[in-house]
């Protein structure tokens, strides 16, 4: 199975929203997708993936690429992480 099949992703106006809720609540782990899909973005491009909980190993992946990542639980059951690529 292609763990990108599992993540809603949506690309508009230097923006790039992942939503990986579903896919780590079945089990998956698309943590090296996601970076793929960060990574190959363009400069400039604002960068949000909603989790359904703190991803620790996700955000240090994440500032391992030099980027900074906020972290907010907007409700319970759904953190976002928000980078901006530069």
């Amino acid at each position: 199975m292609d763990l990108m099949d599992l993540l809603t992703v949506e690309r508009g106006d230097a923006r790039l929203t992942i939503d990986a809720r579903d896919a780590i609540r079945k089990g998956f782990h698309p943590r090296h997708e996601i970076l793929k899909l960060v990574d190959e973005s363009p400069r400039g491009t604002l960068c949000e993936v909603y989790v359904p909980h703190r991803t620790g190993p996700l955000i240090a992946a994440l500032e391992g690429l030099g980027l900074r990542v906020a972290v907010a639980e907007v409700e319970p059951g759904h953190w976002r992480l928000r980078v901006m690529k530069l």
